[in-house]
């Protein structure tokens, strides 16, 4: 024991467990309202230093400070942590372990946990530098700190802006003149989560001059596509009159709220390179001025010039659009050219599965199986072989959205003007040349009956070790492709189903977990064993997945 530590002769008002090696103390300066302390009776300075008997004691006294706590306190969650040194901020030296109930609200932004022991590294969900985020607090001088203006260039460009309140806000409202691909596709996955996490995105362009590359106005309605609830685009027709707004708003309960009003256009040069000036707006600062632009943003998305984006438009804006430099007749249109991406090419193993599939078919095969390691590109291979001229329309069934949309975005890469859609429980585009389908709703005969049985030339069965299970079996017994290709990367069964048998038992190419490593395409690995001692016996089955209550 030392004279001098607190934790060694604690006062008996602040002792709530006494084990056998182990105290529990109330901390003296609590962080929340029930802050506890577990510490060792013996004087030892850190964690490595105790005995293991002491660690031991250690973690099992936390559930009982947890018990302690619940019972004078309403938690919503806990923070468990250790300070071990003064450069981790340890001030007593005298090893001991804080239990801190956390209470929703106790902060603006809790997430990251106890990352936050480095503030601007707390939450990691974040862009990586914590300036790009401007929150609209209460506290003006907060606001005022910011820097109005953003200069762009390679010092302060926009894109990081964007992502960070992407990333934080529940609306996001842009009204730009004109959108390239490449602009969308730098934001394109921060879209997609804030539609996921329920938020909701209104983007206005225009055809002015015909800048405006209907490919990226395809990729855009891909995401309305699996978001049809909290998307809504819209494009100002502009009969040769200008249309030059560049206006990106954010609101929501994390960032409260701010806009960018300047010359970017949603294109990777005018967001990441080019020296483009964007005014931030912040409400604490000039409420007036940010419910200006929101009121003009709201007038124009409402104007009649303006008309609802899909896929028709799309069309007919292909077939009308002029060269730019057709269209800008001497003047200077405002955007830089971008030379497109080249189209992606297969790896050595899908040329090597690209070229049996050729083979298997020329042979007169109709069905075949591909097995491939996770990693090797299952999906990229689908879009590939299914990319030729005698497969006019194709049909991608998966078992959960999340694959359809993903691959959806695949073959968007592979062809970008094709006309994509989803078959899922929400959305039902049948007319579309490439179709993603969720199993559960295609094979239900309400909806199959919609097709003809010949209506997709190329069948792709994605994770096809369920291909056994009825639903699928009802859906692949009742489309008569062209071509019909399995793909897994675990063809072996558990239940003795025959994986083969479905595919005229043609295995046309297998590249598994070894050889892929050998070839040095996917890195090696190692396994761990986690006991896990619970019956799942009497858990009951909900659709694809244990029920959670009663998992609960």
């Amino acid at each position: 024991m030392s004279a001098d530590c607190p934790f060694c002769h604690p006062a008996g008002d602040r002792l709530f467990h006494l084990g056998r090696q182990v105290l529990g103390i109330w901390d003296g300066y609590p962080v929340s309202p029930g802050h506890a302390l577990l510490v060792p009776k013996r004087h030892v300075a850190s964690w490595f230093e105790a005995t293991l008997e002491e660690q031991r004691e250690l973690i099992d006294s936390i559930s009982l400070a947890r018990e302690v706590i619940e019972r004078d306190h309403e938690p919503d969650g806990f923070n468990v942590g250790i300070n071990i040194g003064a450069a981790a901020g340890q001030t007593v030296p005298h090893l001991h372990l804080h239990v801190i109930p956390r209470y929703a609200g106790d902060m603006a932004d809790p997430r990251g946990g106890v990352r936050g022991v480095i503030p601007q590294k707390q939450n990691y969900l974040r862009a990586a530098d914590e300036g790009f985020i401007a929150r609209d607090r209460e506290d003006a001088s907060t606001a005022a700190s910011l820097q109005a203006l953003v200069r762009g260039g390679e010092d302060d460009p926009l894109l990081p802006h964007l992502k960070s309140h992407l990333d934080a806000a529940q609306l996001a409202r842009f009204a730009v003149a004109f959108v390239l691909p490449s602009g969308v596709d730098l934001i394109d996955e921060h879209l997609r989560d804030l539609c996921a996490r329920q938020g909701r995105f209104e983007f206005l362009t225009g055809d002015y001059q015909g800048v405006t590359d209907p490919d990226a106005l395809e990729r855009l309605l891909d995401i309305q596509a699996q978001h049809s609830d909290h998307v809504e685009l819209r494009v100002y027709t502009s009969s040769d009159r200008s249309f030059h707004p560049k206006t990106y708003i954010f609101e929501g309960a994390a960032t409260g709220g701010v806009a960018f009003v300047g010359s970017s256009n949603l294109t990777r040069t005018a967001l990441s390179q080019g020296v483009e000036w964007n005014y931030r707006v912040v409400p604490s600062r000039e409420a007036a001025g940010f419910q200006q632009v929101l009121g003009g943003f709201e007038a124009l998305f409402a104007d009649p010039a303006t008309v609802p984006l899909d896929q028709a438009w799309i069309d007919a804006y292909r077939s009308r659009r002029p060269q730019v430099s057709e269209s800008a007749k001497g003047n200077r249109v405002e955007v830089t050219a971008e030379r497109p991406e080249p189209p992606p090419q297969p790896h050595e193993v899908q040329k090597e599965a690209l070229a049996e599939l050729e083979r298997t078919r020329a042979e007169g095969a109709r069905a075949g199986l591909v097995v491939l390691a996770t990693g090797l590109g299952k999906t990229w291979l689908s879009a590939f072989d299914s990319h030729r001229p005698e497969f006019g329309r194709v049909l991608f069934v998966a078992h959960r959205e999340e694959i359809l949309g993903q691959a959806l975005k695949t073959f968007r890469r592979i062809r970008p003007t094709a006309k994509l859609g989803l078959y899922t429980g929400e959305q039902k585009d049948a007319s579309a040349e490439i179709l993603f389908a969720s199993v559960q709703t295609l094979s239900r005969a309400t909806h199959l009956n919609r097709f003809e049985r010949d209506a997709f030339d190329y069948v792709i069965v994605d994770e096809f070790h369920h291909a056994d299970a009825r639903t699928y079996r009802r859906l692949i017994d009742y489309f008569e492709p062209k071509f019909l290709l399995g793909l897994t990367a675990t063809p072996e069964r558990t239940d003795g189903g025959n994986l083969l048998a479905l595919c005229g038992e043609n295995l046309v190419y297998r590249c598994g977990v070894q050889e892929a490593i050998e070839r040095g395409f996917l890195a090696s690995y190692r396994y761990f064993g986690v006991p896990d001692s619970v019956d799942y016996t009497n858990i009951p089955w909900r659709s694809p997945k244990f029920d959670e209550e009663q998992l609960n």
